[in-house]
């Protein structure tokens, strides 16, 4: 574990140097990630200027859910941006490079495509939830277990996103073309997590929970946070549970990677 931190803080340092030769460049790509993501979040709140709710979920609450699916989210984004571009690393012959190393792929993957960028968009999920706090007084509305659950909560999201980054990555070694599908995974149901559950017909909430379980990243947790009964009548453990789900997640990303990797045949060039 020490020496895979080691190689990953060596290549993220390489790619900080790299991002810094242009100092002009990296401000207004961080303005940049950090405008377009409050949009989002003004368009949400927009909502309520004429409905006094979502699904029974007033701005404060939201505003939680939006803070524990975004900052995993951020996070995994910032760390392991590599993922996203694989297709560049096996339509160029690079991933051969990395295979003559002796650590892991993944790690380097991670490591090279470390973006900076992201913290825009990570400095703007930290300020919606200054606002939660602020809403939904949780600092003398949170118990120590509350803050253990958050903080559980965000492992279990950050397991999820990588675990996902690692699928839509293993796709690349059958089809090139797996952007699409990892912005679909990514991209879109974080937009849909940010509402409650309930609003969903039952085949989303069902898709949500079982084939893209998102919802166990931020909606079950939030549920025991807000002290609310979940309505399709689930335990209240199950948020406790959650990340678990997530975990179960990273380990299929893990073991299609693997089985990816086995496949891969060089190009040659």
């Amino acid at each position: 574990m020490a020496s895979a931190a080691r190689v990953y803080l060596a290549l993220g340092a390489a790619q900080v140097r790299a991002q810094m030769q242009y100092r002009l460049g990296f401000l207004l790509s961080l303005v940049t990630a950090f405008a377009a993501t409050i949009v989002d979040f003004i368009g949400l709140s927009f909502f309520f200027i004429h409905f006094p709710d979502i699904g029974g979920w007033h701005l404060p609450e939201v505003a939680l859910l939006y803070v524990l699916v975004n900052l995993p989210f951020a996070l995994a984004h910032t760390l392991g941006d590599g993922f996203e571009d694989f297709r560049r690393y096996v339509q160029l012959g690079e991933l051969d490079r990395l295979l003559l190393r002796p650590r892991a792929v993944a790690l380097q993957v991670a490591g090279d495509g470390l973006a900076l960028r992201q913290l825009g968009r990570l400095a703007q999920v930290l300020v919606v939830a200054a606002l939660a706090w602020r809403w939904l007084d949780l600092g003398a509305r949170w118990s120590a277990a509350d803050w253990l659950l958050a903080g559980w909560a965000m492992l279990g999201g950050l397991a999820f996103y990588f675990g996902v980054f690692l699928l839509s990555a293993t796709v690349c070694f059958w089809t090139v073309e797996s952007i699409e599908l990892a912005n679909i995974v990514t991209y879109g149901s974080t937009e849909m997590a940010v509402y409650p559950m309930p609003i969903f017909g039952r085949w989303l909430r069902r898709t949500f929970t079982y084939l893209v379980p998102l919802a166990f990243v931020n909606y079950y947790p939030a549920l025991i946070l807000l002290d609310r009964p979940d309505p399709t009548g689930l335990p209240s453990w199950t948020g406790w549970a959650a990340p678990l789900v997530c975990l179960v997640v990273l380990g299929l990303g893990r073991a299609a990677w693997g089985a990816g990797l086995r496949r891969y045949q060089s190009t040659g060039s």
